[in-house]
């Protein structure tokens, strides 16, 4: 067989199969919907790894609230039982946390246990105190965060 032969041979195979083989390209409907669909799956990639990434900076701010105000609780207890609502409580104290601005509120409230009886038969007021801190970030989505606890001069203040 020579080499005109066989090249007669695969021209016929491929002219037998014009339909196949005669369209090399893409449709502009093929190429909108893929343009379409890759879009779609783009934004929905783009939207998760941008909730990850706010989800994660919302725990870091969140771990550190907490460990400063742990460590604001833990001061309270070097003031003194009858040094808490003079020493403890402030409005809107700017601090700074690994470079990140926040603003800390101290509250500290007298509440007066009725079962122990009322004044002025009751003559250690406040029965105990209640202490909340407050921790806000003022970033995207305002995380703030709290503490809260409770206080009598009857526990151990030494440590």
């Amino acid at each position: 067989m020579d080499i005109h032969a066989a090249n007669s041979w695969v021209f016929k195979l491929f002219r037998k199969h014009k339909t196949f083989l005669g369209y090399r390209g893409f449709t502009l409907i093929e190429i909108v919907f893929s343009v379409t669909l890759l879009s779609i799956i783009a934004m929905g990639t783009a939207q998760y790894m941008v909730y990850s990434r706010w989800d994660i900076d919302r725990g870091i701010r969140r771990q550190l609230a907490w460990i400063n105000m742990a460590s604001r609780m833990e001061a309270s207890i070097d003031y003194g039982y009858e040094a808490l609502p003079d020493s403890l409580p402030e409005t809107s104290q700017s601090i700074t946390i690994n470079s990140i601005q926040a603003y800390r509120t101290t509250t500290v409230t007298g509440i007066d246990d009725p079962v122990d009886g009322l004044s002025p038969t009751d003559v250690i007021l406040p029965d105990y105190y209640k202490i909340k801190i407050y921790i806000s970030w003022f970033t995207t989505g305002n995380i703030s965060d709290s503490l809260t606890a409770y206080v009598s001069e009857e526990m151990s203040w030494a440590y």
